[in-house]
């Protein structure tokens, strides 16, 4: 198994992470020796920051990329139960493990999960010590995902996912009390339509605990640029 020591020491639980993180997630905008690039540069614009930094990639990818950094989680962008080993074509969460992975997305809109099966997943991925961020649509998915005590919740509109249009404040307001109403514990993101430094503070201030960007960084003109401006804007 593949351990890999931060600057900050080994993160394998929610009360490791620093406030706000930021999630670096190009979903499949880059694959490749495209996709370690992008890692590689997250990582060089992570090192010496204060905040937890997150780096998502295909699963192919992951195992180069955990061997590439030191500054950044690596994140599997999904994962799945092993079962009773008849499945085909899935990522275990124990495969993942063992290649370096310490943190996974589960039900993105891209790729949702059912209540029993996400719950299920949640509970394994504790049991490896495997971080979770699971995404939530609305306000009722987010208090129903809040029980289930993931690590991290995202809550993002999916009707703006990749549009570059950022969530209302009403929006902002009403998932962050909710999901404080049913778990005072879990770290909570507030993602979608994320650009800019400004995109970033603001949702801070409105009391996030986090965000993450996507198309964002594969239409940078300038990657380290985009990354330091982002980051920047935590402090």
């Amino acid at each position: 198994m593949l351990i890999r020591i931060f600057e900050g020491g080994v993160i394998v639980k929610r009360e490791d992470l620093e406030l706000p993180l930021f999630t670096v997630s190009p979903k499949t905008y880059f694959t490749g020796e495209d996709a370690v690039a992008a890692a590689r540069t997250t990582d060089l614009v992570a090192a010496g920051r204060r905040h937890t930094i997150f780096y998502s990639a295909p699963m192919p990818e992951l195992f180069q990329i955990a061997q590439s950094v030191c500054n950044v989680v690596v994140t599997a962008q999904h994962a799945d139960l092993i079962g009773d080993g008849k499945g085909m074509g899935l990522a275990p969460l124990e495969s993942l493990k063992s290649i370096g992975v310490e943190a996974i997305f589960l039900n993105h809109t891209a790729h949702p999960l059912c209540v029993n099966r996400l719950a299920a997943t949640i509970d394994r991925a504790k049991e490896l010590e495997i971080l979770t961020i699971v995404a939530a649509d609305s306000i009722t998915e987010s208090k129903a995902v809040a029980a289930m005590d993931p690590d991290v919740i995202l809550c993002e509109p999916s009707s703006l996912v990749g549009t570059g249009i950022t969530s209302s404040d009403d929006y902002i307001d009403q998932t962050i009390s909710a999901v404080r109403s049913i778990n005072k514990e879990i770290v909570i993101m507030e993602g979608a339509g994320i650009r800019t430094g400004n995109d970033v503070r603001r949702l801070i201030q409105r009391g996030a605990q986090g965000t993450g960007i996507s198309s964002a960084l594969k239409l940078a003109i300038d990657q380290r640029e985009l990354l330091t401006e982002l980051f920047d804007a935590l402090d």
